[in-house]
């Protein structure tokens, strides 16, 4: 057997059920899908003389689920009989208060009730017979859905007769085990979710205000108080199914864990009223048990962030299903927390970015530094923007100053940078604009001292301690910048802007040499030579007569001679051989 709640109030919900025709076809609708699942188990008897009420065991139900399925569409047939009876009798009453009642008319609504209530009591019939049916059924979440769908039953039911003590107590009950099915897929989140806001939570708001109950609280805090007065005998097994934390009260759980439950909220000049117990008691166990704003260890940020997360999107759906928008100090109290959540939750945020940061400066990473940064610069601004704040202008300024503060150490990140390249001229110009905007935002008071914040931050995330000590430091960084920048600037003018004494490494003066990715020497090309060396003239009338010398004597030189010698000078004349001698 598959969702009991899909199959029964899904498929109503998906009908769009409105008209009692609606319902009425509908209802015919499951008639079908009953005498289909007869068909199918053998269940048809044709002989209506011998026709006896079937009773199906726990070994059928084992062996096939659709003999729960019967008995749960069974519930449901009559159920949507009592509902199509029921938009009959308030179609009546619109009718009766235009026009004069006759007796007819009276006659009629009075069995039109009658039916309405036995078609009611016929379906919780059929709905506690499954329940012992599917006792010993092995998913939980079949066997809570099916106490919903009859605690549902018992609420129509007692509604009719106006038994508003049961009726609270089945809604209580209800709301505990709705709370369970938070982490079902998103139809039956849907689901589950109408059934809540549609019929859940109007009847306890119904009999709150028949009980004259205070309703100091929210409903869910109503229900786990009241789901254990017992009230109906069949329906008490499912608290057993359900997680205990959601069926016990605040108060308890306070007790167990050794904390008191704080009602109320202090938020600078401010105090504000909880109205939701679960929210009081998450703020309580965060103030209280884990001291959350004096925590400095990183690994319990997430773990404390998720906390605040939970209780800003309980408050939330709380004010949007309980706020009494006519109670102007229920509106100023919710506001007033709103802004306490978020002020706390972005500020613990923060604090765990810092840490974050503190982390990355042992390893020099500064790329992620500055990520980090202009996030926090972001988380700043949201803290600026909250509700409340602009109007306190000490907190406002402070939370300006702050922001102020955060720029500066970004851009000292960058700074640091610029130095460790060496380039502390432009390290130096990004110091003094730091140095400058600090002490701008730095005011004296009228002792004599500077202060920079006009209020304290959670977790002390900067104090004026802290800058003083940062512009200290500012100050040693300009004058050592100063230095360096000096001695670089003496550098650049001794050095010639001609000299390459290293492949690697030229002088800064050379300003017409751009984009020079790597120098390497250059092989000349000997072309140029070996043109000049055929060029180049020997004196062979020398050596020739040296030689002749030292073997025979002098001879006089032939005309033949002399005249090849003058054809070979003539040969070379001109510059390189290309242009002739005039």
């Amino acid at each position: 057997m598959e969702s009991p709640l899909a199959t029964t109030l899904g498929t109503r919900m998906s009908a769009y059920l409105i008209t009692s025709n609606d319902f009425k076809k509908q209802r015919q609708k499951i008639n079908k899908q009953i005498k289909n699942l007869r068909h199918e188990l053998n269940l048809i008897n044709h002989d209506s003389k011998k026709y006896k009420v079937v009773k199906f065991t726990k070994d059928q139900y084992q062996s096939n689920k659709n003999y729960g399925l019967i008995y749960l569409l069974l519930a449901e047939r009559d159920f949507l009989y009592g509902l199509e009876m029921k938009n009959i009798l308030e179609i009546d009453d619109i009718k009766s208060k235009s026009k004069s009642k006759s007796n007819s008319n009276s006659k009629l609504h009075k069995n039109y009730k009658k039916l309405l209530i036995t078609k009611f009591k016929r379906s919780l019939i059929h709905a506690k017979e499954l329940l012992d049916l599917t006792n010993e059924e092995s998913i939980n979440d079949i066997k809570v859905e099916l106490f919903v769908y009859t605690a549902l039953i018992i609420d129509y039911l007692y509604n009719t007769h106006n038994n508003n003590n049961n009726n609270n107590n089945n809604n209580g009950e209800d709301e505990n085990n709705d709370d369970d099915e938070e982490e079902a897929d998103s139809f039956n989140k849907t689901l589950f979710n109408e059934l809540i806001e549609t019929l859940v939570d109007p009847s306890l708001n119904l009999a709150i205000s028949q009980l004259e109950i205070h309703s100091t609280t929210d409903l869910k805090s109503i229900a786990r108080k009241h789901c254990h007065d017992n009230e109906v005998p069949y329906l008490t097994p499912v608290l057993n199914l359900i997680d205990s934390k959601y069926t016990t009260t605040a108060e308890n759980i306070a007790n167990e864990d050794n904390f008191e439950i704080s009602k109320q909220v202090n938020w600078r000049d401010h105090s504000a009223y909880i109205y939701n117990d679960e929210v009081a008691l998450k703020i309580s166990y965060l103030n209280n048990n884990i001291h959350w704003d004096k925590s400095n260890d990183i690994n319990q940020f997430d773990s404390i962030i998720t906390q605040w997360n939970e209780i800003l999107s309980l408050h939330k759906s709380d004010t949007e299903r309980n706020q009494d928008d006519d109670d102007l100090e229920q509106v100023q109290n919710r506001a007033i927390l709103l802004t306490y959540i978020n002020y706390n939750l972005l500020f613990t945020t923060l604090k765990r970015d810092l840490l974050l940061i503190g982390q990355l400066a042992k390893i020099d990473d500064n790329k992620d530094i500055i990520r980090l940064f202009n996030g926090i610069l972001v988380i700043v601004q949201n803290l600026k923007d909250l509700p409340g704040v602009y109007n306190d202008e000490d907190l406002y300024d402070s939370l300006d100053n702050l922001e102020k503060f955060f720029i500066a150490q970004k851009n000292q990140v960058i700074a640091e940078s610029y130095q460790f390249n060496s380039q502390f001229a432009e390290s130096l110009k990004i110091y003094q604009f730091i140095n400058q905007e600090i002490s701008n935002a730095t005011t004296t008071t009228k002792q004599g001292s500077s202060s920079f914040y006009k209020t304290d931050f959670p977790f002390n995330i900067s104090t004026n301690e802290q800058i003083a000590i940062f512009k200290n430091d500012i100050t040693k960084k300009i004058l050592q910048n100063q230095i360096s920048a000096q001695f670089e600037q003496s550098k650049v003018i001794s050095s010639s802007p001609y000299t390459i004494e290293n492949l690697n490494k030229y002088p800064k003066g050379l300003t017409t040499i751009i984009n020079l990715n790597k120098i390497e020497p250059m092989m000349c090309k000997p072309v140029l030579f070996d043109v000049a060396f055929n060029y180049i003239s020997y004196d062979s009338t020398k050596q020739t007569t040296t030689n002749t010398a030292t073997t025979t004597p002098v001879e006089t030189s032939s005309p033949d001679v002399d005249e090849t010698i003058d054809n070979e000078n003539s040969k070379k004349r001109g510059f390189f051989g290309i242009f002739g001698r005039r």
